[in-house]
Formats: structure tokens, sequence, C-alpha cells
């Protein structure tokens, strides 16, 4: 039980590797506004990784002989979906400025929970917490990632949901560090950091995405061969 929580801290952490728009608007959050609104958005994005990890693991453990039984083949696809997603991140044009409009259209078509006797500065980290919260929740194809880590990292529930929740305790733990980290060390770079280094961190973590989808693929054709 306790490596299960373990997994689910790796699970966290790599989940919350800072590549693709939503973690580049979380970065550019902590630098243009505080440290504390881009950990508060960042954690908006980590409450929707906890629940589809949980929906993952229900999935799993209704499969978990077949997965067992065809491990190196999956390891093969799994390998091939992070070279594929590692690429597209590298080769990825992003435009944060975009991305920052699309969130805004989004976010004023969706009803954000709100605090009238709060501060506007705890109002201002409420919308923000919500807003990344309903991005990341529209992107279902996280269940899939988080489906693959897991079957990588072999999390098995056998309908355990105390094993379930710790592993979600996992993510949300390994989340909520990486992040914390993330904007502290930001906070200590808001005058030589812009967007084109943001952009260029993230391609960075894309291209170390696809070395490690070519090493499981490798690793995993060696040993059926």
């Amino acid at each position: 039980m306790d490596l299960t929580i373990f997994k689910g801290i790796v699970t966290g952490l790599l989940l919350s590797i800072p590549f693709g728009p939503v973690g580049i608007y979380c970065m550019e959050k902590a630098l243009l506004k505080s440290p504390k609104n881009g950990y508060v958005s960042a954690l908006g994005m980590i409450t929707v990784d906890v629940i589809y990890g949980i929906t993952a693991l229900l999935f799993i453990s209704q499969v978990e002989d077949t997965i067992r039984k065809y491990e190196l083949y999956l390891q093969i696809l799994i390998g091939i979906f992070l070279i594929f997603v590692g690429w597209k991140k590298f080769k990825e044009q992003s435009n944060i400025k975009e991305f920052e409009e699309k969130v805004e259209k989004q976010s004023s078509n969706k009803k954000i929970p709100t605090c009238s006797k709060c501060s506007e500065s705890v109002q201002t980290l409420i919308k923000d917490y919500f807003t990344t919260f309903f991005i990341a929740l529209a992107n279902i194809s996280s269940v899939f990632t988080i489906v693959v880590i897991f079957t990588t990292l072999k999390v098995y529930v056998r309908n355990d949901y105390k094993v379930a929740l710790m592993a979600a305790a996992g993510i949300f733990v390994g989340g909520a560090t990486e992040w914390f980290i993330t904007t502290y060390i930001l906070s200590h770079f808001t005058k030589v950091l812009d967007e084109e280094k943001l952009i260029k961190i993230s391609k960075l973590f894309g291209f170390l995405i696809f070395i490690f989808g070519i090493f499981i693929t490798g690793s995993s054709l060696v040993k059926i061969l």
C-alpha cells in the first residue's frame, strides 16, 4: 500500500510536468501576477488529475488480467504513445496569448464559483483555480495518459478502494509539490523569463518525453525478441 502511494506521487510528478498550453499558462500566471496565482491555477489542474486518476484506476481494475498477459506488447504501445506526444509537444507552435484568450472566453461561458464576502485577491484566486479546473476537465484524453502511466508503473487496485484513494492522494501530493517548487523557482527568475523562454522549457520537457518513449519501446522489443 505504501508503494502504491509512492507510485501515485510519481504519477502526479509526471502529470504535472509543465509542458503544453495549460502548464505554460500556469507558469506565466506565476510570473506576471504572483507565485500564489500560478500555484492556485495549477491546483485546479491537479484536482482534475486526481479525479481522472480514480477513473483510470477503476478502468484498470476491470482489465488487469489482460494487461498482465500482454504487458510487453502494451509497453510497446505506451512507448509509441509517448514518442508521439513528446514529438508533438516538441514541434508544437504554442501561442500563449491565443490560449489565454481561449481560456478567458471559456471561463466567461462557465459559472465560476465566487465569494462575495471575500477580498478581491481571494476572489481572483478562486477564479484562477476554477478556470484551469474547467479547462483541464475538458481534456478527457488525460484519462488515457494516466492509464498509460499506471500500466507502466504496475498500479493495480483489485477493487480495493483504499488503495485507489492512496494512489489518488499520491497524485495530489506529487503534483502539488512539483508546482510548489516550480512557482517558487519562477518567483526568483521573473526578470529573465518571458513567454519565449517558457515555451522553450515546455519543448525541452516534450523532447525528454520523446526520448523516454524511445527507451520504453526499445527495451520492450529487446525483451520480446
